[in-house]
Formats: C-alpha cells, sequence, structure tokens
C-alpha cells in the first residue's frame, strides 16, 4: 500500500498493524516472526531497523555484517535478508510503502550514527511517525508521507558520511542470486535453473555463499521457501495444497516433509499453534 491510498483525513481511523508504514519495537517484530529470524526471506516492501542497544549480525544480499549500538540497517523490497540479535537489543523497525518518490536508497545500507544529533533526530522522527499513525488528525496523510520523506534524507546524509561501497564481481552475483530468488522463488524454480538464470554453476554459487554467510546457496533458498510457506499459513486461509503447488512441490507430502524437516512441525500444526 502507497501513502497516495490513504483515505482522506477527514473520513480516517488510526490505521491497523497490518496496513504500512508500521512502527514497531524491535522485540515486537522479532515477536512477530512467522518463523525464525535468522533465516533467509524478503519482503514486497522496504524494511528500516534502527538498533539502540545491543550486538547482532545481519544478512542482507547475501553478506554478513555485525551490528551494534545506534546502527541503521535498511533493506530494499525483494532483498534476501535475515538478522540475530544478541543480548537484550533495543530498537525500532519501520515497515515501508513501495514509494519510489520517498527517496530510500535503491541498495541495501548498513551505517552507524555516532554523532549524538544524528541519533537524535532518527529518535524523534521516528517517533512523530508513530504518533501520526496512531492518531485521528486532519492533515495525517500527508504528515506521514512528510515523516517519511524525512526519514528518508536522514539516511541520505548519514551515507554521504560513509566511503562509496564498490561491489566486486562476486558480491554483484551474490546481490542478483539475493534478487532472483526473492522474486522467481515462487515458480518453484530449482538452485540449478537460478544458477543458469544467473550463467553460473550452482557449485559456484554455493561456493560464493558458503565463504560470505556460511550457509550453502540451497540452504538460502530453502530457508526462503519455508518462510513464504509460513507467512501463507498464518495469513491466508489457503488450503495446504495449494500453498504446495503455488511454491512448486510436486505433492502436498512432499511439501509437508519438507516443511517438518525445517520447522520441526507440519504445516497444519503449525497454523493452528500460531493462530
Amino acid at each position: 500500500m502507497t501513502p497516495n491510498e490513504f483515505k482522506p483525513a477527514r473520513s480516517e481511523h488510526p490505521m491497523p498493524l497490518k496496513r504500512l508504514p508500521l512502527v514497531e519495537t524491535l522485540a515486537a517484530a522479532q515477536r512477530r516472526e512467522a518463523w525464525k529470524s535468522d533465516t533467509a526471506r524478503s519482503l514486497d516492501h522496504p524494511v528500516l531497523f534502527w538498533v539502540t542497544r545491543g550486538q547482532g549480525r545481519f544478512m542482507v544480499d547475501c553478506r554478513l555484517r555485525g551490528v551494534g549500538p545506534n546502527t541503521a540497517v535498511y533493506v530494499p523490497r525483494n532483498t534476501l535478508f535475515s538478522y540475530e540479535m544478541f543480548a537484550g537489543p533495543q530498537g525500532m523497525v519501520l515497515s515501508l510503502p513501495d514509494d519510489e518518490y520517498a527517496g530510500f536508497p535503491r541498495r541495501p545500507a548498513l551505517v552507524r550514527a555516532t554523532n549524538v544529533q544524528a541519533q537524535a533526530e532518527i529518535s524523534g522522527l521516528i517517533d512523530a511517525l508513530a504518533r501520526e499513525l496512531g492518531e485521528l488528525r486532519t492533515g495525517q496523510r500527508r504528515a506521514v508521507q512528510a515523516h517519511i520523506m524525512m526519514i528518508a534524507v536522514w539516511l541520505d546524509r548519514l551515507l554521504l558520511g560513509q566511503p562509496a561501497e564498490s561491489l566486486g564481481k562476486s558480491d554483484q552475483l551474490l546481490s542478483k542470486f539475493s534478487h532472483v530468488v526473492s522474486i522467481g522463488h515462487r515458480d518453484g524454480k530449482s538452485l540449478g535453473e537460478f544458477a543458469s538464470d544467473l550463467n553460473v554453476t550452482p557449485t559456484h554459487l554455493t561456493r560464493l555463499t558458503q565463504g560470505s554467510v556460511g550457509k550453502p546457496a540451497s540452504a538460502l533458498l530453502n530457508e526462503h521457501v519455508i518462510n513464504t510457506a509460513c507467512e501463507a499459513l498464518l495469513q491466508t486461509d489457503q488450503p495446504v495444497k495449494q500453498i504446495s503447488d503455488r511454491l512448486g512441490f510436486s505433492s502436498a507430502a512432499y511439501f509437508t516433509r519438507a516443511f517438518q524437516a525445517q520447522t520441526g512441525e507440519t504445516p497444519s500444526n503449525f497454523r493452528k499453534s500460531r493462530r
């Protein structure tokens, strides 16, 4: 949903949690994960993490990076990512509309705000956006758009102080793999087919992902498929067989075995226990 689709302010009610944008604490976002946060998935909208306390690591575009306090992590739509936080982390997570006019980067970004003023600015902007989303106020649509654009400006300014990042051939290939898996996993493609699309061998892809994130390419693909299945089980009433067919499994029985091997539960039990 884009900001332009909000109803006029005079007829609005506070926006439900499922609508974008969404502002929540890092702890709430972790609790809301359909499966495990340290498994590969992608979203059809951008997301911005603002970590204020604790340590962790993020996998974005098949590259693993450590994070600490006062770190912003921006993940564009259709980008493989996962995260793992340790030692009582605190922070905020912004699920953003896919609006190119907001001015967010086209590529992932991970940057630390060492300046106290910059830290105070982003905290204030996030608080202001959360207030607008939680109250019925005249001009809400425009105010939400303005706050989102100011958050994008804040990120731009922070990135200007960072050395320009140049991706080597291996990182460029990993980024392409991240993108094609994000948009093509629902077609039931195998790792071999994805590798063929990229004009490389599955062995070469696996060598790159193993060296970059410590996982074979097949594991990232499987995690993404299972995460997509988890979301479908929790957010829709589609029968298990329909989900299985949509994800390219040869049968519902094979899907159930693969799902249980990853999550420890059958699809039906997973849906029942988490709903």
